[in-house]
């Protein structure tokens, strides 16, 4: 990763993204973006495998650099927003570099309206909903 920061449990490191990423399909979503920072910290090693744990955060940045709206038809805008946060745990093995393990937490909270217009003042009531991942990995001998 060329992080030559983390040496000891304990060190992190904030690895700040410049730039906004899209997700949009072209079809369906024109305009998708999102902007995620990440905090990465070295843990303890467990010492009857010898693996080293490794905490992975995608956080949102202090400053997003998104764009909005989002068109999705005629005269028919659909405008999101909303944070999503990833947790990832990762057990390294030491001696190979290999991911002995993995668990991934990934909430996004979001808040959406639909709107006649572009510039999203004539818009219905809006909702909020939250979709969670988790995901877990692990090695098979």
């Amino acid at each position: 990763m060329g992080q030559t920061s983390l040496r000891r449990a304990g060190d992190r490191v904030v690895v700040t993204n410049e730039r906004a990423s899209s997700w949009a399909d072209g079809t369906r979503v024109l305009l998708g973006e999102d902007s995620i920072d990440f905090v990465i910290v070295l843990g303890d090693l467990a010492t009857s495998s010898g693996a080293r744990n490794l905490t992975v955060r995608h956080v949102p940045p202090a400053q997003p650099k998104m764009k909005i709206p989002v068109k999705a038809g005629e005269r028919r805008y659909v405008a999101s927003i909303g944070k999503e946060t990833f947790d990832a745990e990762i057990r390294l093995s030491p001696a190979t570099g290999k991911i002995v393990s993995a668990r991934l937490e990934n909430p996004v909270e979001v808040f959406e309206r639909e709107c006649s217009d572009e510039a999203l003042t004539a818009c219905g009531e809006g909702v909020r909903y939250q979709i969670l991942r988790r995901i877990e990995i692990r090695e098979i001998s």
